[in-house]
Formats: C-alpha cells, structure tokens, sequence
C-alpha cells in the first residue's frame, strides 16, 4: 500500500491536533489491529490524548472496536481497527471493447469487479450507456453516497496537460473530454493515463518497488518509470513512451503513422495478429510444444529483450511488467527474457532483475480507484472534524 504522507507544517494548535489525528488513525491502518496501550507506547502519546482521538474517530465512522486482546490476567483490552468500507473509491477503465468499473475500499481490495462490452463511440448514446451502468452499479454497491469518493478514469491515450481530453490510443477521431463523462456520473471524477495508474496499483501493492521502469503488455504497449515510489511523467506529461521508439527502421506499421516502433512488435495486439489466434489460443498451443507458436514467442521474447536492453542503456533500472502478455507467462519465460538481455547487452554486469506484477490487465481500474484513496489517507485529519473535537492535545 501507498506510504502515509505526513500533513502539513504544523503552524497551530488546530494543526498539531490533525497531526495527532493522523497519526493515531495511520498507525491503526497500518498494525491492522491494535490496543490503546500499543499506541500509547508507539506514539508516546498519554492516555487522555490517545483516548480522544479514538472518541473521534469512532464517532465519525472510521475505526471500530473489533473484539479483544489476549491477557495474562484481568480485564482484557479492547482492539481497534479501521473501518475498510468507510470510504470507497472506483477505477474505470475505458478501453475501444469494453468498460471495466472495480470498486475497493481503504486497504485497495476489491469489493465489486464488473466489465461492460461495447465499442467505443465519440457519441452521446455511448456515454449515456456507460455512465448509467457505472452508477447503477455503484449505487448497488455502496446505498450512503457519502461513503463513496470518487472515480478515477483510466485512459488509453494521453491526457492533455490540462487534464481536460484523452482518447483511445489505436482509433483516430476518439478525442473526448473528460465532462463527457463526468457530467453524467453522480461521483467526482479525475483521469488519468492508463499505464501511471498501472504502475501506482503495482506500488501500491509492493511498496518495495523504489526503482523500476514498468513495461505494461496490453492491447497496446505502455511504459511508466518509477523513481523513488513515484512516476516519473516529465515535460507534459509525456515521459517514458518507449511504445514509439524505433525497434526495426522501416519495419512494421504502427498505429501512430510511424515504421518499426516497439508497440508493433511487442504489444498484445502485435502477438495475436502475427499468430492469427487470440492470446488464449496462443499459449494453450505454445505450452503443448506447437512448433509454430514457440517460433513466434521466440520472436516476441527476443523482440521484448532488445526493448529492455534498450531502456536499460539509458536508465539501469530493474523491469516490472504488467498487462494482458504477462498474465500468459511462466518463470521459465521469464528467466529467458531476462538471458536474452544479457546476451545482448554490452554491460556485462548481470544485475538485471525482471519481476512480475500483481495485478495484472487489471491494474488500470484498480489504480484508478487508489487515486481517490490515497487523497483520503493524505488528508485524512479533516474528514474527522466534523465528529466534535475538545481542546486536549
């Protein structure tokens, strides 16, 4: 999960008594389960202190007692947890087949899942039919709209520095706005490119993840460097489209009008229209021994490690991947890529490490509803206000 962000500079008595707040609250979120005790000694907070701030949590509905710890003697002490579906938030994945629409509480699991097929159209109907799937199925998911945050849309084309347009990647003439949308959802709304989602999903699942340059292998290719936990999104916005680099001069066409970029040889799309099968049919023959199919994955295989060798010669970061391709692969093919690359490479340093993600094609969606989250964790002290505070610190 996404590390807690601290508040502000704490200016005032007002701000030292959110501080505490989020403190208390973050540490509860974090331990899962914890007595006051606990966060009396890990805090160093007294009890008093400790006392209200739980007052005023419970009051406003985001923490709860959740039964009792063991005791070697006595009364046994009360343990307190957050409230996960306190608040909700909701990805939406807007792709040129379908719509993907995934619900998760605080913790970012998923509590609803549900995709809409239908073929993109840059017209009123279509959106009038996706938004009113997405708020019939928010409103059976979640009956107090106070609980619910927000929707982050995932985009396949790139946003406009503005925030205000974005389109599908492979279909000319699908430029929209984002009111298109949210005129017409119940809920705030934000959008955000799909692959910087992807990869903040991934994050967010493995706070490990400091340094990594994430390859996502979907219908089309996408790519996010993540430095020091965060996407690196440069100049407009417009960071690490390894998808457009030149792989073969004069080769394959790509979608962007260009020859030989690295999305017609290494996206999902690319693998199925040169099997002439979808990728299910692909791998159930690949794993049989067909020799057709193992001749294409070694093509594809090659192709991807010439991609990361690529990269690596200008950022040595560790390979992430991510997407529909990776979700087929096995760590024997894995451990081959990874061999590809060091046959390639010039750096003879064997300090390549290609991991797998979590997630998988559903990233996007997923990172789309963490978007709201983790404002809420960020700000977390304010939404407790309301519930009554006194003048202790």
């Amino acid at each position: 999960m996404y590390p807690s962000a601290a508040p502000g500079l704490i200016t005032s008595t007002a701000d030292l008594r959110k501080h505490n707040c989020f403190q208390v609250y973050h540490h509860i979120y974090h331990r899962k389960q914890i007595t006051q005790a606990a966060l009396m000694h890990d805090l160093k907070m007294s009890a008093p202190t400790i006392s209200q701030y739980l007052n005023e949590l419970q009051s406003s509905g985001l923490i709860e007692k959740s039964g009792f710890a063991s005791s070697s003697g006595g009364r046994k002490p009360s343990l307190f947890q957050i409230i996960p579906d306190a608040r909700i938030s909701a990805g939406l994945e807007v792709v040129s087949s379908r719509v993907l629409l995934i619900i998760t509480n605080l913790y970012g699991e998923v509590i609803f899942k549900k995709q809409l097929m239908i073929e993109f159209s840059n017209t009123p109907s279509y959106f009038d039919t996706v938004c009113q799937w997405a708020n019939q199925c928010i409103r059976q998911t979640v009956s107090d709209d106070g609980r619910m945050l927000g929707i982050g849309i995932a985009v396949q084309g790139l946003p406009t520095v503005e925030g205000l347009t974005g389109g599908i990647r492979h279909l000319p003439g699908t430029l929209f706005r984002l009111e298109q949308l949210s005129s017409r959802l119940n809920y705030p709304c934000s959008w955000i490119h799909d692959v910087e989602l992807a990869a903040k999903s991934e994050i967010w699942h493995n706070p490990q993840i400091e340094n990594a340059f994430f390859l996502s292998l979907n219908r089309e290719l996408g790519s996010a460097l993540i430095i020091n936990h965060s996407i690196h999104t440069g100049s407009g916005n417009f960071s690490s489209i390894i998808e457009h680099m030149c792989l073969y001069p004069g080769g394959r066409t790509c979608y962007c009008g260009k020859s030989g970029c690295v999305d017609a040889y290494c996206s999902s799309f690319a693998l199925t229209q040169i099997a002439g099968e979808s990728l299910d049919t692909f791998f159930s023959k690949l794993r049989l021994g067909n020799k057709s199919e193992k001749k294409i994955w070694e093509k594809y295989l090659r192709d991807l490690a010439m991609t990361i060798d690529n990269v690596r010669m200008i950022i040595r970061n560790n390979i992430l991947l991510g997407g529909e391709v990776e979700t087929y692969m096995t760590e024997e093919d894995i451990r081959r890529l990874a061999a590809y690359v060091e046959e390639m490479t010039i750096i003879k340093a064997n300090d390549l490490t290609i991991s797998r993600g979590f997630y998988g094609k559903n990233a996007a969606a997923i990172g789309g509803s963490l978007y709201y989250i983790e404002q809420f964790l960020a700000q977390l002290p304010s939404q407790a206000e309301a519930a009554g505070r006194t003048n202790h610190l």
